[in-house]
C-alpha cells in the first residue's frame, strides 16, 4: 500500500474513535489534512494537496481543504479534546508547567497559546488567533483561554503558569492564584513595586549588572492595584541583552529562575511549527477562524511526532536515529526520523498522541 494511504487509514481509524459523533466527511478531511501536512512538511495548501491521492486535480483538492478551513462546524476544542485529555492524564502526576505565549501567525494576526512544558518542548493545549501585527492580547482574552484549559487540570498535583512581560497584569496573576495554581511572571522595567517597609519605585531604579542576581523579597505590585505579596527576583544572565524581573507567589529564588527558564521551551515549539518543521509562519491565511483550524492540524502532527519520539527513547531505540555520543535531536525530530525510517522500509509503526512522563 502506498505510504500516504497507510498513514491516512491509521489516522482516520484513530479519529473515528475520538470523534464518533462527528460527521464522517469532516473526520475524513481532518485525517487527509494531517496526512498531507506530515508528508508535505508544510502548511501550504498546494503542497499538502499534492501528497493526497484523492483522484482529482490539484485545484479541486485544494478547494476541498479550503472548505474544511472555512467550515464553522469544525469545532477545535472538541476535536482536540482527546489529545489534551491524554496529555494531561500522562503528565498530571508530576508538576504541570503551563507556558503562555503570543506570536505572529498568518497575515496580520497573532496567536495566543497555552502549552504544557515537556522534554525541552511545549505541547499546545489551547490557542486563539486575533487580529493585530504586534503586541499581546488583552488580559480578558488571556484569562478566557486559561479558563478553557482549567477543567482539564483539576486532578493535577501542582500547576505553575509561566509568562513573559505580556502577561504581567495583576488581574491575570490574581486569577491564576484563585485556581490554587502558582506562577512565575516576568515584569517590564517600568513596572512599579513596593518592598516591605519601602516606597513605590520602578524596577529600573535597581542597579543590576550582567551576571548579577538580586533577591528583593516580598513586594506589592503596582500602585493601581497594590497587590501582593509576591516574591521579586532580579537576574541578568551573562551574555543576555536584558535582565529578568520576575515575580512569583513562592519565596524561592533559585527555583524561580529555573522555572522561568522553562518558558523558553515554547521557542523550540515555534521552531518546530515554523522553519524547522511545518513552516506555519508562512501561511497566507487572513481569517482568525481559518488560522485556528490550520493550527489544529499542525498541533495534531506536532503532538503525534513528539509523543512518538518519547516512545522511541523509552523503548531504547534512540540510537537508531540519533548519535550515541552526542544527542543532537529533539523528541520531535526523533519521532519524525523514526517514522520516516519505518515507512521507508515498510516496517510497523505507531500512531501515538500520549507522551511518556
Amino acid at each position: 500500500m502506498r505510504r500516504n494511504l497507510a498513514i491516512y487509514h491509521s489516522v482516520l481509524e484513530q479519529f473515528c474513535k475520538w470523534l464518533s459523533d462527528e460527521r464522517i466527511t469532516r473526520v475524513r478531511l481532518l485525517a487527509w489534512w494531517v496526512t498531507g501536512m506530515y508528508l508535505a512538511e508544510s502548511v501550504h495548501l498546494s503542497k499538502v494537496a499534492r501528497k493526497l491521492p484523492l483522484g482529482a486535480q490539484e485545484p479541486s483538492v485544494v478547494n476541498r481543504l479550503v472548505r474544511w478551513l472555512k467550515n464553522p462546524r469544525v469545532r477545535i476544542q472538541r476535536d482536540y479534546r482527546p489529545v489534551v485529555l491524554g496529555i494531561v492524564q500522562a503528565l498530571s502526576r508530576q508538576q504541570v508547567r503551563l507556558i503562555l505565549d503570543c506570536t505572529k501567525v498568518g497575515v496580520g494576526h497573532r496567536r495566543l497559546t497555552v502549552s504544557i512544558a515537556y522534554r525541552q518542548r511545549a505541547i499546545p493545549l489551547a490557542w486563539r488567533a486575533y487580529k493585530g501585527r504586534k503586541g499581546h492580547v488583552s488580559r480578558q482574552e488571556q484569562i478566557a483561554l486559561l479558563r478553557e484549559v482549567a477543567p482539564r487540570l483539576r486532578g493535577a498535583r501542582e500547576v505553575w503558569v509561566l509568562g513573559d512581560s505580556g502577561f504581567q497584569t495583576v488581574p491575570l496573576i490574581r486569577w491564576v492564584r484563585s485556581q490554587g495554581w502558582h506562577c512565575v511572571i516576568r515584569l517590564s522595567q517600568l513596572s512599579d513595586v513596593r518592598p516591605a517597609g519601602g516606597r513605590w519605585q520602578p524596577l529600573s531604579a535597581w542597579s543590576l549588572a550582567p551576571g548579577q542576581t538580586i533577591t528583593v523579597g516580598w513586594v506589592r505590585l503596582t500602585q493601581k492595584y497594590n497587590y501582593g505579596w509576591l516574591w521579586l527576583v532580579l537576574h541578568w544572565a551573562k551574555g543576555e541583552d536584558e535582565p529578568w524581573y520576575l515575580v512569583s507567589d513562592q519565596p524561592d529564588t533559585c527555583r524561580t529562575l529555573r522555572r522561568y527558564a522553562i518558558r523558553a521551551w515554547t521557542e523550540e515549539l515555534y521552531g518546530d511549527l515554523k522553519g524547522h518543521g511545518l513552516d506555519l509562519e508562512a501561511t497566507h491565511l487572513r481569517h482568525a477562524d481559518r488560522i485556528e483550524r490550520l493550527v489544529l492540524v499542525a498541533a495534531l502532527v506536532y503532538t503525534w511526532l513528539l509523543t512518538l519520539g518519547s516512545w522511541v527513547v523509552k523503548r531504547g531505540f534512540r540510537a537508531q536515529v540519533d548519535r550515541k555520543r552526542r544527542r543532537d535531536k529533539s523528541y520531535f525530530r526523533i519521532g519524525w526520523d523514526w517514522l520516516e525510517r519505518q515507512l521507508a522500509h515498510g516496517w510497523p509503526w505507531h500512531l501515538r498522541f500520549v507522551p511518556y512522563p
